[in-house]
C-alpha cells in the first residue's frame, strides 16, 4: 500500500513535459489530483470480483492533513469507511469521516477517485495562497508568481482529462439546445453524433423519448429562469426507429441528468451545463422490486383468500407430512371426524378416527400415496356417527381423496387431501339396495305365485280334460253296442239313450269349462310377461297357410257340437307377392287368431246362423283404417325398427293379414269404443252370459303391435262382427323337404266324432316320467287308446334305470331282450331327480357312450312359461307342450319327433362303458 504518490501513477495519465518538439504536454493525471485543494485519493477496485483496499495516489492535501492515516487505522469508523469506498456506486451518494464529507466517481471502470465534497473558495488563486498560508508560512494573497499561474492551467487540464475518463457523462448546450461541448461518455450514452459538424443539425430534444418531452421543456424553463434542476428521464435507445411502428415497447434508456445555468456578469444565461449518468440498472432493479412487492402483495391476499376459503369450506380440508403427521387442517375437519378442535394438528392421531374394520382401506391408501405416488380416492367409515333424525346413529360414512405433492427429485413432501361427508348418500344407496331385493324378492315371489297356480291349476285341469275325453269315447261305445238289434227292450234301450245323451253333455260341459279355464291361465301367463316387459318375438321361417289350418283345426270338433260353418279361405294375394313363406312367431299369430275364433265361437253358438269364416292375405303395405271397411285400433307399443335386426333375414317386407268374420250377436258403436282395453269386456252383461275376463282382446292387440302390426273390428247388432289384425314379416325361402310330412300329413286320421285310432298296435313305445299318480293313470290310459305301449317311471332316477332295460342303453350293460322305446314324455317338477336334471344326465350318457343314440324327450309339465319351456330346452329336451293338452293335440307332436329322429343318423360312440 503506498501513501504518497508512486510510479504507478503512470498508468492513469502520461506524463507533462516537452515531449522533444518544443511543445508542452498535458501534466500528469495526479498532478491535477495533487493540485487540488480538497483531499483527494486514489483505490482500484475489481468490478466482476473483490479487490483488497490500497490507496494508489494520495494528493498533497490529503498527506498534508493527515487523512491517510486515518484512513487506514484499525478502527471501526475508518473500516466502515474503507468499505464504502469501494462499493459507492452513484457518484451523488456522500459519506461522513473524520469531519468531512465523501463522494466518489469511478475512472475507466478500473479505479475509484473519493473526494472530499466541502465547497471551496471560488476564486481558485485566493484559495490557493490560504492553502499556501496555511501551509508554506507565505504571507499575503496578492503575491501571485508564475509557478501559481502554470498551477491552474494544469488543474484545468487535468480537469478535462479526468472529464474524459470518467463514466459520468458531462455535457454543455447552448440556451438553444445546440451541444457545445461533451466527454466521450456523453456521447457513448446519449447516442448523440459525436463531431462539432454534426452538432448544428442535432438538437437536445432530439435525444429525448417523446412521451417525456413535456418534462424535458419544464425542466429547460426553469434552467433558463437560472435554477438549477436534477431530475430523471428517458431517452431514445439505439432500436428505438426500428419498434416505433410495432406493437412492442419502444426501445429506451433512463438517465439521470444535473443540469446549472451558466450566466454572464449580468445574470444573462450564457449555456448549460451539467452530467449525466445511466440508471437503467437502477430503474430495472427498481421496476423488479416493485413488480416482486406487487406479486408478494398478490400472493398474501390470495394466501389470504385461500385460507379464509379452506377454513369455511364445506369439505374437509387437511395436509400431511411424508410421516403421515397432521400439518394443517381446517374447522370442516373437526366437524366431519368429531375430533375437538386443536392448533395442534401432530396431535391428531387416525386411529382414534377411522371405524376399526375400515382401517386397512386407509393403510392401502397410504401405501398408494408413498410407493405409486398417485392420487387415490377411497370411500370408509369414520367411528363418529350421525342421527337422521329418526333415533338410530349411524357411522359416518366420506369419501377421501389425497394427492401427493413432490419434490425435483420425486420425493413426497406432502400430502394434500380432501375429505366429503357422504352418509346420506350411502344411507340412500343402502335403502335403494334394500328395495331392488324386496322387488325382486317380490317380483319372483309374484312368479312362484302364478308358476304354483298354473301348476297346480294345470294338473287337474289335464286329467279332468282327459277324463272327460275317455269317458266320451267310452260313452259312444255303449251306443254303439245298444244300438244292435239284440236289445230287444225299446224302453230301456231310450232309457239308456237319454242317459248317456246327457252323460256326453255333461261331459263336454266339463271340456269347454276346462278348456276355458287353461285360456284364462295362458292369458294371465302372457299379461304378466307383459308387464315385465318380457314378452319377446323370436321369428322363424314359416307357412301362413299352415299355422291357420291348424288352428282352424283345433277348433272343428267344437264348431261341429254347436253346428257351426266354419271355413278357411286363402286370399289370392299370398300367392302373387310370394308370401308362402315368411319369417314371423308362429305362437304369437296363433295365441291371436286363437282369441278370435274362441270369441266367435262363443257369441255364434246360440244365434239362428252360425258361420266363422277365416280369411288369410298379404300386402306389400300396411293395412289403413277402411281395409274391408274395418277401422284399426290406435298403436300404443313402439316396435320400430323390428324389421331391422339380423334375426329376420333378408327378405322383401310385407304384411300377412288375418280375418276372422262371424254372425254372432254383433256390437253396438259403444261397445265397440270397450274393446282391447285390459279387463274391459263389451258390456257388463257379457261376462254374466259368455263368461271370460276381458283379456283376450287386451292381449291380442299387444301382440299384433309388438310384431309391427295392428288390430281392428266392424260390427253391426244382430249381423255379426268382423275382427282382423295384420303383422309385419319378410319373405323367406321354403324349407328343405324332410322325411316328416307336412302338418297336415302328420296329423292323425280323424273318425266322425271320436279321437284317433292307428291300424299297427303297438304304434309307438311311450316312457311316461310323472310323479302325479293321477295323471300316470290318465295319460296311460288315452295313450294305450291309440295305440301305444306306455311305460311310467315316479321321477328321474327311476327314468334312468328304465332306459338302462332299453335298446338306447350300450350293449355291454342292457338285458339280453332290451325294450324298444320311441319317445319319453318328461314332467319337470318331481321329487328325488326333476326332469331337467335327468334330461342333462341322458345327454351326457350320450356323450360319453352309455347311451347308443338320440332319445327323444318331450318336456310335459304345467310350467308353461317361455323362459321355462327355453331352460327345459336348454337342458336338452327337443319339444315341449303344457299342461293341461288333449291326446288330439300331443299325438302330431310325438309323430314329428319320432319321424324327424329315424332321419338322424346316430353319432359315434366315442367311448364304452366300463
Amino acid at each position: 500500500m503506498r501513501s504518497n504518490r508512486s510510479t504507478s501513477s503512470s498508468t492513469l495519465a502520461s506524463h507533462g513535459g516537452d515531449d522533444g518538439s518544443g511543445r508542452q504536454t498535458l501534466p500528469d493525471l495526479w498532478a491535477f489530483l495533487d493540485a487540488d485543494l480538497r483531499p483527494t485519493f486514489l483505490v482500484p477496485i475489481n468490478e466482476l470480483g473483490e479487490s483488497p483496499f490500497e490507496l494508489l495516489f494520495c494528493n498533497e492535501s490529503l498527506r498534508c492533513s493527515g487523512l491517510d492515516k486515518d484512513i487506514l487505522r484499525g478502527t471501526n469508523a475508518a473500516g466502515q469507511f474503507r468499505a464504502w469506498c469501494q462499493v459507492v456506486v452513484h457518484w451523488r451518494d456522500e459519506y461522513s469521516f473524520a469531519g468531512k464529507t465523501w463522494s466518489a466517481f469511478k475512472i475507466q471502470g478500473r479505479w475509484k477517485c473519493i473526494r472530499e465534497t466541502n465547497q471551496v473558495p471560488a476564486n481558485g488563486l485566493s484559495a490557493r495562497s490560504e492553502y499556501q498560508n496555511a501551509h508554506a508560512g507565505l504571507v499575503g494573497s496578492e503575491k501571485i508568481d508564475r509557478e501559481d499561474v502554470k498551477i491552474a492551467h494544469a488543474r484545468i487540464a487535468s480537469l478535462n482529462k479526468m472529464m474524459e475518463m470518467s463514466d459520468v457523462g458531462t455535457f454543455e448546450y447552448t440556451p438553444e439546445g445546440k451541444l457545445i461541448r461533451a466527454n466521450e461518455s456523453w456521447y457513448r450514452l446519449s447516442l448523440h453524433p459525436n463531431g462539432e459538424d454534426r452538432h448544428a443539425d442535432f438538437s437536445f430534444m432530439d435525444l429525448v423519448y417523446p412521451p417525456d418531452a413535456p418534462l424535458v421543456l419544464s425542466q429547460w424553463n426553469k434552467l433558463a429562469q437560472g435554477i438549477p434542476v436534477t431530475f430523471e428521464m428517458r431517452w431514445k435507445g439505439e432500436n428505438y426507429r426500428k419498434s416505433l411502428n410495432s406493437d412492442e415497447i419502444n426501445d429506451v434508456q433512463w438517465v439521470l441528468s444535473a443540469c446549472v445555468p451558466i450566466q454572464d456578469e449580468d445574470g444573462n444565461l450564457v449555456s448549460i451545463a451539467g452530467n449525466t449518468i445511466d440508471i437503467n440498472a437502477q430503474k430495472r432493479v427498481q421496476e423488479e422490486a416493485l413488480q416482486r412487492a406487487e406479486a408478494l402483495e398478490r400472493a398474501r391476499k390470495s394466501e389470504r383468500k385461500f385460507s379464509r376459503f379452506a377454513l369455511l369450506a364445506p369439505i374437509a380440508i387437511y395436509i400431511l407430512d411424508s410421516h403421515g403427521k397432521m400439518t394443517y387442517c381446517n374447522n370442516r375437519f373437526f366437524e366431519l371426524t368429531g375430533h375437538p378442535s386443536a392448533s395442534d394438528y401432530p396431535s391428531i392421531d387416525w386411529q382414534h378416527l377411522v371405524f376399526p374394520e375400515d382401517q386397512p382401506i386407509l393403510d392401502n391408501q397410504w401405501k398408494t400415496l408413498l410407493h405409486d405416488k398417485k392420487r387415490v380416492q377411497a370411500h370408509f367409515r369414520l367411528k363418529h356417527t350421525w342421527d337422521l333424525g329418526d333415533g338410530t346413529l349411524r357411522q359416518a360414512w366420506i369419501e377421501s381423496q389425497a394427492f401427493p405433492e413432490l419434490d425435483h427429485k420425486g420425493n413426497v413432501v406432502s400430502i394434500f387431501a380432501t375429505m366429503t361427508d357422504i352418509s346420506r348418500f350411502k344411507w340412500a344407496e343402502q335403502i335403494q339396495r334394500t328395495r331392488i331385493k324386496e322387488a325382486l324378492e317380490a317380483k319372483q315371489k309374484h312368479e312362484n305365485f302364478i308358476d304354483m297356480t298354473s301348476h297346480e291349476m294345470r294338473n287337474p285341469l289335464s286329467a279332468v280334460i282327459q277324463c272327460a275325453d275317455s269317458t266320451c269315447e267310452s260313452l259312444k261305445g255303449v251306443l254303439g253296442l245298444i244300438s244292435k238289434p239284440r236289445l230287444a227292450d225299446i224302453a230301456l234301450k231310450q232309457r239308456l239313450d237319454d242317459e248317456i245323451q246327457q252323460c256326453l253333455d255333461s261331459l263336454n260341459t266339463i271340456i269347454s269349462c276346462s278348456i276355458h279355464q287353461k285360456r284364462v291361465i295362458d292369458d294371465v301367463l302372457t299379461l304378466s310377461k307383459m308387464d315385465s316387459n318380457l314378452l319377446a318375438i323370436s321369428p322363424v321361417r314359416a307357412e301362413p297357410a299352415a299355422i291357420v289350418s291348424e288352428a282352424v283345426h283345433m277348433f272343428e270338433l267344437e264348431c261341429n257340437k254347436d253346428d257351426i260353418d266354419l271355413r278357411f279361405l286363402e286370399d289370392p294375394s299370398l300367392l302373387v307377392l310370394g308370401a308362402q313363406y315368411v319369417m314371423m312367431d308362429p305362437s304369437r299369430v296363433l295365441q291371436i287368431l286363437i282369441n278370435l275364433l274362441t270369441n266367435a265361437i262363443k257369441f255364434t253358438r246360440d244365434r239362428p246362423t252360425r258361420q266363422i269364416e277365416v280369411s288369410l292375405g298379404a300386402c306389400m303395405s300396411p293395412p289403413s283404417d277402411g281395409f274391408h271397411q274395418i277401422p284399426f285400433a290406435s298403436v300404443t307399443t313402439d316396435s320400430s325398427g323390428l324389421l331391422e335386426k339380423q334375426e329376420w333375414g333378408t327378405g322383401r317386407e310385407l304384411y300377412i293379414w288375418i280375418q276372422c268374420r262371424d254372425t254372432g250377436c254383433g256390437l253396438s258403436t259403444e261397445e265397440q269404443g270397450n274393446l282391447f282395453t285390459r279387463f274391459q269386456q263389451a258390456t257388463p252383461r257379457t261376462h254374466i252370459r259368455y263368461g271370460g275376463s276381458g283379456l283376450g282382446l287386451f292381449i291380442s292387440k299387444k301382440l299384433a303391435e309388438l310384431q309391427g302390426g295392428a288390430i281392428g273390428v266392424r260390427s253391426e247388432p244382430n249381423v255379426g262382427s268382423t275382427f282382423a289384425f295384420f303383422v309385419a314379416t319378410r319373405t323367406a325361402q321354403p324349407t328343405t323337404p324332410l322325411a316328416v310330412d307336412s302338418i297336415h300329413e302328420l296329423s292323425l286320421r280323424r273318425t266322425s266324432s271320436a279321437g284317433l285310432v292307428y291300424q299297427d298296435e303297438p304304434h309307438y313305445s311311450v316312457l311316461i316320467v310323472e310323479d302325479n299318480v293321477v295323471n300316470q293313470k290318465v295319460l296311460s290310459q288315452q295313450l294305450r287308446k291309440v295305440g301305444c305301449r306306455v311305460y311310467v317311471s315316479n321321477h328321474g332316477r327311476e327314468a334312468l334305470d328304465f332306459i338302462r332295460t332299453t335298446e338306447y342303453w350300450a350293449s355291454e350293460g342292457r338285458p339280453a331282450a332290451p325294450i324298444r322305446l320311441s319317445v319319453i314324455l318328461m314332467d319337470i317338477e318331481m321329487p328325488v331327480m326333476d326332469g331337467l336334471a335327468c334330461t342333462r344326465r341322458i345327454r351326457n350318457y350320450q356323450q360319453t357312450g352309455h347311451i347308443v343314440k338320440h332319445i327323444p324327450i318331450m318336456a310335459v309339465s304345467a310350467n308353461a312359461r317361455s323362459e321355462q319351456v327355453a331352460q327345459a330346452k336348454d337342458a336338452g329336451v327337443d319339444d315341449a307342450i303344457s299342461k293341461p293338452f288333449r291326446i288330439p293335440e300331443l299325438m302330431p307332436k310325438i309323430e314329428a319327433l319320432v319321424r324327424s329322429d329315424r332321419c338322424v343318423t346316430p353319432p359315434p360312440m366315442t367311448s364304452r362303458p366300463g
